[in-house]
């Protein structure tokens, strides 16, 4: 089966628009949502405190920001990288597994990160940790 130059184009176009659709469905349908890549550790700061929905189990669990931890050198900063994390306290009568969670924030949109249990003990509740490292990038 040959095909000609105008029809192998036709059909690789046609293939990224369909890729392309997908995500702008998504952006219509949240509205202001955001991907991962487009927050920074200055972002996060600006929201210690705030609340957050994780998605859990078919509903939505309150979770508050408490810290933001720096962990990239000062010339991995001046260079424009970044490497930090989150640190999440949760409700007592929710306890997350390990996971990639669907979390929304009323500035910083909808987003997903991987969420890890670091503290089960406190008697506050739960803490939770999710790293961004753009170390690398």
């Amino acid at each position: 089966m040959r095909s000609s130059r105008r029809e192998f184009l036709k059909r690789g176009t046609l293939v990224a628009l369909a890729a392309g659709v997908p995500l702008a469905l998504t952006e219509k349908a949240f509205g202001n949502a955001k991907t991962a890549a487009g927050l920074n550790m200055a972002s996060f700061k600006s929201q210690l405190g705030t609340s957050f929905q994780i998605n859990y189990q078919a509903s939505k669990v309150k979770f508050t920001l408490v810290g933001v931890a720096n962990f990239a050198s000062r010339k991995e900063t001046a260079a424009g990288k970044e490497g930090f994390s989150l640190l999440f306290r949760g409700p007592q009568e929710a306890t997350l597994k390990q996971d990639t969670y669907l979390i929304e924030h009323d500035e910083l949109g909808i987003f997903s990160f991987l969420i890890v249990p670091v503290g089960t003990q406190d008697r506050r509740g739960p803490l939770y940790e999710a790293v961004i490292n753009r170390l690398h990038s």
